[in-house]
């Protein structure tokens, strides 16, 4: 397993500029609890699910004590507690306890395949969570080197038949929940993939095969990554997973347009849709457009979004609550090459922790 977010891939060979980097300023002081916020108005719309508001982080399995010294984690920064391997039951302990601490509710485990490293950590994350946090994968078999459209099916299959009914996987309305990225990169039977993002219709029609060969009768819920609700007519709700890129500084002022995709298409079909609004503190992945820093991450390009001592998460946060999300994703707990996590490290320490705890609370009305 390569030592950056995914396996083995090229990276863009142009790295460009590091701009410089603002002073260090110190550390804000908490603010107290943001105002509550209103539960939503009954809607005159489909018989939508009932059930409690939580938040998710996704939540990457696959470092080694090596990782962080190849100089591909963001800007250099490590984790507060210490390097760690992800195998280690005792470093899956901690961030557990940690993110329950900031009123995180699950880990969205990103997930390759049966049998994967991936795979046996996230069945620690299960057995060692305790009650009330509950966690799903972000499945991602499909973009393996290799990977076609049959393999895609007995992932999934695998997936459900093992997990699904273990009782910290998450479920919503009763019906166990499945994230799913980078649609487009679904194969076909022989393994060829479509060429680009616009290739939607071929993308959904090869989606609709394996869901009709997987769950025909819809009984787990399908959550689509990306930004184009076409994909609702396969999956049973959307979330964004990247709200800021190098041209588009303000993308995540987007999460209203994004939950009206899905409130709409519910209204058109009655069909209930779940809206997944997404948050993030920030973002730099500027080291891992060196040659040697290989991942399977869809080239773009490398930027980074400053921190702003927690400013800028506040304003991703305030762009998703009015909205009225059925669930929100952080990203990340532990995403250290594109430098959005929260977990303790050596430069933020516990700040973003906090800020989770004082945010969560407000979307959750407490």
């Amino acid at each position: 397993m390569a030592t950056s977010t995914r396996p083995s891939r090229p990276s863009p060979t142009a790295r460009p500029t590091r701009t410089p980097r603002p002073s260090p300023t110190p550390r804000p002081a908490l603010t107290t609890a943001p105002a509550r916020t209103p539960a939503p108005n009954p809607s005159s719309g489909p018989q939508r699910p009932s059930a409690p508001r939580r938040v998710l982080a996704n939540y990457f399995p696959w470092y080694d004590p090596g990782t962080w010294f190849t100089g591909c984690t963001s800007d250099s920064d490590q984790p507060r507690d210490g390097v760690y391997n992800s195998d280690d039951p005792g470093v899956i302990a901690r961030h557990i306890a940690q993110a329950r601490a900031a009123g995180i509710d699950g880990f969205a485990v990103h997930w390759f395949a049966p049998g994967n490293r991936t795979d046996a950590n996230f069945e620690k994350v299960l057995n060692m969570s305790p009650e009330g946090f509950d966690s799903t994968v972000t499945f991602l078999y499909h973009i393996l080197p290799g990977a076609h459209q049959q393999g895609v099916v007995d992932s999934l299959r695998y997936l459900i038949s093992r997990y699904a009914a273990h009782p910290r996987f998450l479920r919503v309305a009763g019906r166990p929940v499945i994230l799913f990225s980078d649609l487009y990169r679904v194969p076909d039977a022989a393994g060829n993939r479509p060429a680009s993002d616009r290739e939607v219709a071929i993308a959904v029609a090869r989606w609709a095969e394996i869901r009709q060969a997987v769950d025909p009768q819809r009984t787990t819920w399908w959550i689509a990554e990306g930004l184009k609700p076409d994909y609702l007519a396969v999956f049973d709700g959307l979330y964004v997973y990247k709200i800021d890129h190098a041209c588009c500084p303000t993308a995540y002022r987007g999460a209203s347009r994004w939950a009206g995709w899905v409130r709409d298409w519910e209204r058109r079909t009655g069909q209930p849709k779940l809206w997944i609004g997404t948050v993030m503190p920030g973002w730099d992945d500027l080291n891992s457009a060196q040659p040697h820093c290989t991942d399977l991450r869809v080239s773009s390009t490398p930027f980074a979004r400053d921190r702003e001592n927690g400013a800028y998460y506040a304003r991703t946060w305030e762009a998703v609550l009015p909205t009225q999300p059925d669930l929100i994703l952080i990203h990340s707990f532990n995403e250290w090459v594109e430098g959005s996590y929260i977990e303790p490290s050596v430069r933020f320490g516990d700040l973003y922790l906090q800020l989770t705890a004082q945010w969560a609370a407000r979307y959750k009305g407490r």
